[in-house]
């Protein structure tokens, strides 16, 4: 879904703000989506820099930044029941200690394209 430039630029702002992106990175991609864990469902915003994903929840509560380099593995999963949009990332958390991220977004494939050609690694 593309933004407009002054949405793009609130963004932006407000991803500086959060320090979820430095001065010099901008917004190159954006799909609204979710992110599952144990307990929740979190419908929110993922943005997509040269450098890292980016996701925010729409009520600003949940965030996660995670560089491409730190990315070790991705693979499709269903979330809920039998939802085929599942995106499974394992990355390196800033401890260094590998962490499991489920994402939930309409046309993964193209998401898990975008992903796979910034971090390199391919999906399973």
């Amino acid at each position: 879904m593309a933004l407009t430039q002054d949405k793009k630029q609130g963004w932006e702002e407000t991803l500086r703000t959060l320090e979820l992106i430095g001065a010099d990175e901008s917004i190159e991609e954006h799909t609204k989506g979710d992110r599952w864990t144990f307990a929740s469902q979190i419908s929110g915003n993922f943005f997509f820099t040269a450098e890292k994903i980016i996701f925010v929840s729409g009520f600003g509560g949940d965030q996660v930044a995670i560089p491409y380099s730190n990315i070790k593995a991705m693979k499709k999963c269903f979330v809920g029941p039998f939802i085929p949009t599942g995106i499974k990332i394992t990355a390196l958390n800033e401890k260094g200690k590998e962490k499991k991220y489920k994402f939930s977004v309409l046309k993964r494939n193209n998401w898990i394209e975008h992903i796979s050609g910034k971090s390199g690694v391919a999906c399973s």
